[in-house]
């Protein structure tokens, strides 16, 4: 592919469009609006020249018994229905033209509903769909009231109607007694009766019965989907809620026994490291990333290795210029990420790994912390702690929140439940026989550091999480590059949630916990989320429901107060926070769209091709970093 599939971004918005439209068409025909009726042109009738008008119908119970005292009467009558119930009831319509009356129409959501063409369009569309029909009958001309709403009395009621001695008389077919009124006036001597008017319905035009198919689609269904849509934010709060609370419990109690483990710390241990880092145009950052490993204050000896994979900046000129003592440049044609990683392990001397992105910085104990837990020889991967070096403006604080709040105690939590699905490309470290029992790095994927953590956990080794080992990373610094890097991961850990989709049926913590977490909250979570966002601004612009609002904001707050807690945890200063309710405002809509559209790119089958993002070389600037830049 050359382009990011824009189909896909067309395909989600007209989802959304769709939605919003069927449930807001569902309120508005359910609403009942105030009196707004649009009189229409007056007929004079002859003395002893009744015409009967029905408003308010169809209605099934009551309809049907004024057609029956109609029909035992001889009497034609006009019905001025609404188009919502002609929608709700078109078999009862069908039957008023089926014996001989006219239609016509007296609103859409009510009687008297026709103050706008809008409303007048959709009842004209209601009738469409239901009998195919056009009607030049709209408003009901000046009438004589018969009184049906007021009175029950049935000679007081005929002798209303009779007060003119002829024209139009108004009754309701909506509950009250205006079949009887109708069969009493049958009965009064010296009177005829006519229909308001003898023009036929006209076929409705195919863009009518298209609108009119569409609308009484949604005003049927509207229902249904505001109940899934209940269902998708019940589902949705749920996760979150038991998110929030792992996040609480597990990431305090890793954080309980790490300190506890700290009281009586055991024997500091420091193998010899070999550190690969594969390097593609990375010459804005290779230097200071080169200096920062090599700079480190680890015990035992530590070899670098820089392999340049097809480089057209002259990355491995510059490494190269370097002339650090321990320091290899590997040269290679550009065979990607996953190829030069194999290249750099198979030349490292050392049994324990470090694989560490060619824009990232360690700090100066980063290599001696990264490899604590290999003192346990069943730990066969290590996960450092990654932080965003190019923090500055609102897009860099929104991202090392995401890394804080959502990432590293993602990585405490799973660490608790030793099912780690991903050890970052910014830092992390291998035992060379756990790369041995999978058969290296591999291309299956693009999310190739998520593909070989679930095959080391699925292979037997335990994977652990290292908080104290931190390297700071260039994170991108526009939308679109943003876009670009998460619409990769997201697609690659999509890919290899289904390459290891056999740990489901594996007695293995990457079955019983790591896909069920990211199939929880890293793909059905994103997938909801959204349907609570579209239900607020439902209920608050739309169906007048202030509520859903205060709910948002309280599940708003919750979630602020989480991400304090994840700052707390990572040692880092409150003072972003406040750009937390924005970024789930604007940012998370963002990373939403990412996980929709790289789920409909796996469904579609499409292959996505491996997208590099601009680098600004701005890690001088990362907190823990400036000491080695120089």
């Amino acid at each position: 592919m050359k382009h990011t599939p824009r189909l896909h971004w067309i395909s989600i918005l007209l989802g959304l469009l769709v939605l919003m439209g069927v449930v807001s068409f569902h309120a508005y025909a359910a609403i009942k609006p105030g009196p707004a009726r649009i009189a229409g042109e007056h007929r004079e009738l002859p003395d002893g020249t009744l015409a009967l008008a029905f408003h308010g119908g169809p209605d099934p119970k009551w309809t049907p018994r004024t057609l029956e005292r109609l029909r035992a009467a001889g009497i034609k009558a006009t019905f001025y229905v609404t188009g919502a119930q002609v929608t709700r009831h078109p078999d009862v319509a069908r039957r008023i033209v089926a014996e001989g009356h006219r239609i016509g129409l007296d609103g859409f959501r009510a009687e008297g509903d026709l103050a706008s063409s809008l409303n007048l369009a959709f009842a004209q569309a209601a009738l469409a769909d239901a009998l195919g029909v056009h009607t030049r009958l709209v408003g009901a001309p000046a009438e004589v009231d018969s009184g049906d709403r007021e009175y029950q009395d049935i000679g007081t009621l005929v002798r209303t109607a009779l007060r003119e001695k002829g024209g139009v008389v108004r009754l309701h077919d909506d509950g009250s007694i205006g079949g009887d009124i109708a069969r009493e006036l049958a009965k009064q001597p010296g009177y005829r009766f006519v229909l308001i008017s003898d023009e036929q319905p006209v076929a409705a035009s195919a863009r009518e019965r298209f609108t009119g198919a569409v609308t009484t689609w949604s005003q049927r269904n509207g229902g249904v989907v505001l109940v899934l849509f209940g269902t998708a934010i019940a589902i949705a709060a749920l996760l979150g809620l038991l998110r929030t609370l792992m996040q609480l419990g597990l990431a305090h109690t890793d954080r309980r026994l790490r300190r506890e483990s700290e009281e009586e710390p055991p024997p500091w241990f420091a193998p010899p490291v070999s550190v690969v880092v594969p390097a593609f145009n990375e010459v804005l950052n290779i230097v200071a990333t080169v200096r920062s490993i090599a700079g480190n204050n680890h015990l035992a000896d530590v070899e670098v290795i820089v392999v340049d994979d097809g480089s057209t900046d002259g990355t491995a000129d510059v490494a190269e210029e370097l002339d650090l003592p321990g320091v290899t440049v590997i040269r290679q044609t550009n065979q990607g990420k996953p190829a030069a990683l194999n290249a750099g392990i198979r030349e490292a001397t050392h049994d324990v790994l470090v694989l560490v992105d060619g824009d990232t910085i360690f700090e100066p104990d980063t290599v001696g912390q990264l490899v604590q837990p290999f003192a346990d020889n069943g730990v066969g991967a290590v996960s450092g702690n990654a932080k965003v070096g190019n923090r500055q403006g609102l897009l860099g604080r929104w991202q090392h929140l995401e890394y804080c709040a959502g990432s590293n105690l993602d990585r405490q939590i799973l660490h608790a439940l030793r099912c780690i699905p991903t050890v970052p490309g910014a830092v992390g470290a291998f035992r060379r026989a756990a790369l041995v029992d999978v058969g290296g790095v591999s291309d299956d994927t693009l999310a190739e550091d998520t593909d070989l953590t679930m095959a080391v956990t699925r292979a037997g080794w335990r994977v652990a999480y290292r908080p104290e080992a931190k390297a700071w990373t260039e994170a991108p610094a526009t939308v679109h590059g943003l876009f670009k890097q998460r619409y990769r991961w997201s697609y690659g850990t999509f890919q290899a949630m289904w390459k290891h989709r056999g740990a489901l049926v594996e007695n293995g913590p990457m079955g019983r916990f790591g896909i069920l977490y990211l199939l929880a909250f890293h793909l059905l979570l994103p997938l909801l989320a959204p349907v609570m966002d579209l239900f607020v601004l439902y209920g608050f612009l739309v169906a007048d429901a202030p509520l859903a609002l205060i709910v948002w904001m309280v599940f708003l707050l919750v979630q602020t107060a989480s991400a304090g807690y994840a700052l707390r945890l990572d040692g880092e200063s409150l003072k972003p926070l406040w750009a937390y309710p924005l970024q789930q405002v604007v940012y998370r809509q963002l990373m939403y769209v990412v996980v929709i559209q790289s789920l409909i790119t796996a469904v579609h089958g499409t292959q996505l091709r491996w997208m590099s993002v601009r680098r600004t070389g701005r890690l001088a600037d990362a907190p823990g970093g400036t000491v080695h830049v120089t």
